[in-house]
């Protein structure tokens, strides 16, 4: 009798497990049945992208401050790259009414692979000037972009989709280790232009299979089709009366707001996080190290994007928002208090990040494309875009002039943005 029990309690904690492991295998399962048609070939090809993000996104602030380049005049490089990103965003709506969503997408990606073989071969700020122009021109693409990837895919499955895309996205952080390798071995500058080398010939790859697997949209055929010429005063008048919609519904106008401020404590904390991890008279930590924390926070992004994002209700999206605000403030204020040399602190903010961003982004991306109506919705994402570029401009030039005044400043505001975010989430969006 002993024995049968034992055997039992055995075999039912084996179940158990068993069921444990398959749970997450399950959840990602059922996040990829979502993604069909052009969804899976954009998806397919994104770590083609996700993982040159991450290579740069960790080292290209080094990269260009080993130039030569000061914090101030970094800052001003990135409000370079956010004024051409508005006006990208200006012009996305208006080519993709005329040359379809498919081409203008082709066309404009192009931009990244030419910033990077551009970055690859600077020695000084003259090169990195037309890299930045170029890189932030590929934003032309974006509402051509958003209209490929959710045409015939139901409401009620957007959440998963954009949880794969924002989980692919943070995927290719899990390959920083191979970028953190290239700096112990050649050094900050030898290593980045092997990085921007290595990563536009995989951009390279993405587009390249985008072109030949990609099927324009109805809308996008329709404008083909038709043909019209663009016409200045038509196009004011048209943006004019799409922004006058935005400011017009109340809450759309809160809500925008609300991303407006969040991504302008993202811009200004990512300016200069790398330069700060690293910095001797701050947290002091290596180079080759710094690759370690993206990979934190992608693996918790990842899981939460499995284990829970499929599980979120649509009437339940504002509360699970505010939630990713609040933890992204939280991970901030790490660094306000981060110790020289402690890595462990660090890997914490990190970890909360990660969560923090995996309920916000998949899920406000996908209650925004809920609000927008489809024949209009080109032309409000490159409204709505526009906005929060304009909005984020000043965040690069903020950011460099903070840094050199006292660099944990910088964090103390993006706390505090963070903070205001969520209240008027909290206050003025139902």
């Amino acid at each position: 009798m002993f024995i049968e029990t034992i055997d039992g309690m055995l075999n039912s904690l084996f179940k158990s497990s068993k069921e444990i492991v398959n749970y997450p295998a399950i959840r990602l399962k059922n996040l990829l049945s979502s993604v069909k048609g052009n969804a899976w070939v954009l998806s397919v090809t994104y770590p083609g992208f996700s993982i040159p993000t991450a290579w740069v996104g960790v080292y290209q602030s080094l990269f260009i401050l080993s130039l030569g380049v000061s914090n101030i005049e970094y800052g001003q490089l990135l409000a370079l790259g956010i004024g051409v990103q508005i006006l990208s965003m200006l012009l996305g709506g208006v080519l993709a009414d005329r040359l379809g969503h498919k081409r203008t997408l082709d066309i404009f990606t192009l931009g990244w692979p030419l910033s990077l073989i551009l970055l690859a071969f600077a020695n000084d700020i003259w090169l990195v000037i037309p890299a930045i122009i170029s890189f932030n021109l590929i934003f032309v693409s974006t509402p051509s972009w958003n209209c490929l990837f959710i045409e015939g895919i139901p409401k009620n499955k957007r959440s998963n989709i954009y949880a794969v895309v924002h989980m692919l996205l943070n995927g290719g952080a899990l390959f920083l280790p191979v970028a953190g390798a290239i700096v112990k071995i050649y050094g900050i500058n030898t290593a980045s232009r092997i990085m921007f080398l290595t990563a536009a010939a995989m951009t390279l790859i993405s587009i390249f299979y985008r072109w030949t697997h990609l099927k324009e949209t109805k809308l996008g055929r329709k404008a083909i089709k038709e043909n019209k010429p663009i016409n200045v005063r038509t196009e004011t008048r048209d943006f004019k009366k799409a922004f006058q919609l935005i400011l017009k519904e109340g809450q759309l106008f809160w809500y925008i707001l609300v991303n407006i401020i969040f991504v302008l404590a993202i811009t200004m904390w990512g300016a200069f996080n790398s330069v700060f991890l690293s910095d001797v008279k701050e947290v002091g930590l290596e180079p080759s190290s710094l690759s370690v924390f993206p990979i934190v926070s992608s693996m918790i992004f990842i899981i939460a994007i499995i284990m829970f994002i499929p599980q979120i209700k649509k009437h339940n999206y504002i509360k699970y928002i505010g939630c990713g605000i609040l933890l992204n403030a939280f991970s901030s204020t790490f660094y306000i208090f981060a110790p020289a040399k402690n890595m462990s602190f660090i890997v914490i903010s990190y970890m909360i990040y990660g969560a923090g961003l995996a309920l916000f982004r998949p899920l406000y991306d996908a209650r925004l494309m809920n609000i927008f109506k489809e024949k209009e919705r080109a032309r409000l994402l490159s409204v709505f875009n526009t906005i929060v570029l304009i909005a984020s401009l000043p965040g690069g030039l903020i950011s460099g002039y903070l840094y050199t005044l006292y660099p944990r400043s910088l964090f103390i505001v993006t706390t505090v943005l963070f903070l205001l975010a969520f209240l008027i989430l909290w206050k003025k969006v139902k």
